[in-house]
């Protein structure tokens, strides 16, 4: 019998994240299990447990992860735009398109923790917190430069429009988009965009 492969305590945490993202694409949330992910990484659960505290640690570290594929992802989808309108909804854009082609891990980001039917919502580390804080930057930024929006008015924006954007999405990924009367989010999201920030046009 050959030998299980020794891992370095970072090579054990940066396994056992992978495949937690692995089985998370594949058949969702509700899919990890700390058993699951024992049986593919060939450990035990306790293995997992040495590493994280519980399994709503590691979703924070998978989540995190997520992140900033969607923040990559927006970025790249819209560095070659003109700073003006485009760019704007480019990025509305890159939301929509990365929650469809990310749909399970995208969720994941948004299930409840299993501790929120016991205790209160523990509270996200500070380098998550941060992450949110750099993507809602990201979006102030493109307001400022392309639309000249004054800075609290791009904060608040910001965060409004992230919020009615993420209600397209998920009408259109469950598919019950058309029973407001649109088919193509895309286009829903010109309708927001263009009326909320009609001022500033």
């Amino acid at each position: 019998m050959s030998r299980r492969k020794e891992y370095t305590p970072q090579q054990l945490k940066e396994l056992i994240l992978s495949n937690a993202e692995r089985i998370i694409a594949q058949h969702g949330r509700a899919g990890l299990t700390a058993r699951a992910l024992a049986e593919t990484i060939h450990y035990s659960p306790g293995t997992i447990y040495n590493v994280y505290e519980d399994m709503n640690a590691l979703m924070v570290d998978v989540n995190y992860e997520t992140l900033g594929r969607l923040q990559a992802y927006c970025q790249q989808k819209i560095a070659t735009l003109p700073a003006d309108f485009s760019r704007v909804s480019g990025l509305a854009y890159a939301y929509a398109d990365f929650a469809r082609e990310n749909l399970r891990a995208w969720e994941a980001i948004y299930a409840p923790s299993r501790k929120m039917e016991h205790d209160n919502a523990p509270a996200l580390p500070e380098y998550y917190q941060q992450r949110l804080a750099d993507i809602f930057l990201m979006v102030e930024n493109t307001l400022i430069d392309c639309l000249k929006l004054p800075q609290p008015t791009a904060s608040s924006s910001a965060r409004l429009l992230w919020a009615c954007l993420h209600g397209i999405t998920v009408l259109n990924l469950n598919g019950t988009l058309g029973l407001v009367g649109v088919e193509q989010p895309h286009a829903m999201i010109d309708d927001l965009l263009t009326q909320y920030l009609a001022r500033y046009l």
